[in-house]
């Protein structure tokens, strides 16, 4: 993860200096490492750019940007012979000494988009459906019905509407592709309501955070010397009552899944997130009491605005 915050976004974590990097001029980043379900670690990342287009500009280079077609089966490159992860992207330096063609390049992240790219439904894309009348979708939008031929701009709803020529293809950075050669997925956040909504979702996904081991035994240890503390009027069902609480606890720790990814993460001290930035925790707790010791009208007037809003 550091060479692809140094190579491809061109930010130095070191001195936190950023230069022009595949996206633009880097400013912040923060993601955490998660775990799926077969135990592979993946990355979900928020990066911050410097500067930006406006709407117009927008518009224009996506309206006027081409495809780049399969240049066909007589360019023979090893991804077609090997798995695309498995092997070299086509270096731009052999293309320019002319070892290679563009067009070489492009077979190659052909090649890597089918491998990557395609979306395969599976239960997971359809566990929020309650069935039916209800309509059996995707919850990652992806589908061989989401064709669109051209990109446009529509007036009444005053979106850019992409061009996408497969629905079950995966939103990707071409450079990116092909220099981490496996399965990615990207998307751009503008402004707008939508803008809002995607940045408060993808903010509330990578901050969420799995419980700690360290947290989970000492919890547990505090349960088990109050649940051991012995008290004369306790009854009967009161006991079988401690007793029940202390067997889940111990069974909520004792079952929790970590893959042998994630132990070799921890062991090697990767870490589980990745920031630019230095951050204070703030326990909103006290920072709360805090506000209404020093000013007593505060808790009744967050109360009113409260009562007004809902």
């Amino acid at each position: 993860m550091k060479s692809f915050f140094s190579a491809i976004l061109g930010f130095n974590s070191n001195d936190r200096k950023a230069c022009e990097g595949v996206l633009g001029t880097v400013k912040a980043y923060y993601g955490c490492v998660e775990a799926q379900g077969r135990g592979t670690l993946h990355c979900h990342l928020m990066v911050w750019l410097e500067g930006g287009l406006d709407p117009n500009e927008i518009k224009e280079r996506i309206c006027d940007a081409n495809d780049t077609p399969d240049p066909g089966a007589q360019y023979d490159v090893p991804s077609s012979t090997h798995h695309p992860c498995a092997v070299r992207g086509i270096a731009i330096d052999a293309a320019i000494e002319g070892q290679h063609t563009d067009l070489d390049r492009q077979k190659d992240l052909h090649n890597l988009v089918k491998a990557c790219q395609i979306h395969r439904h599976n239960a997971t894309c359809f566990k929020y459906w309650k069935g039916p009348p209800a309509p059996r979708e995707c919850r990652f939008d992806l589908g061989e019905d989401n064709f669109c031929g051209t990109s446009y701009f529509d007036d009444e709803s005053d979106e850019i509407c992409l061009k996408c020529l497969n629905g079950m293809v995966n939103n990707f950075n071409k450079t990116i592709l092909e220099a981490v050669r496996c399965n990615m997925d990207i998307k751009f956040i503008g402004s707008g309501a939508s803008a809002k909504a995607i940045l408060y979702y993808i903010t509330d996904y990578i901050t969420k955070s799995q419980l700690k081991a360290h947290v989970a035994y000492a919890a547990l240890d505090l349960a088990r010397r109050k649940l051991s503390e012995y008290d004369p009027e306790d009854d009967e069902l009161t006991l079988r009552a401690k007793e029940l609480i202390r067997k889940s606890a111990h069974a909520m720790i004792s079952h929790q899944e970590l893959s042998a990814q994630q132990v070799s993460s921890y062991l090697l001290d990767f870490g589980d997130h990745y920031t630019s930035h230095q951050f204070q925790n703030l326990f909103w707790t006290s920072f709360e009491k805090y506000f209404e010791e020093m000013l007593p009208g505060f808790r009744c007037a967050r109360l009113t605005i409260l009562k007004t809003i809902t």
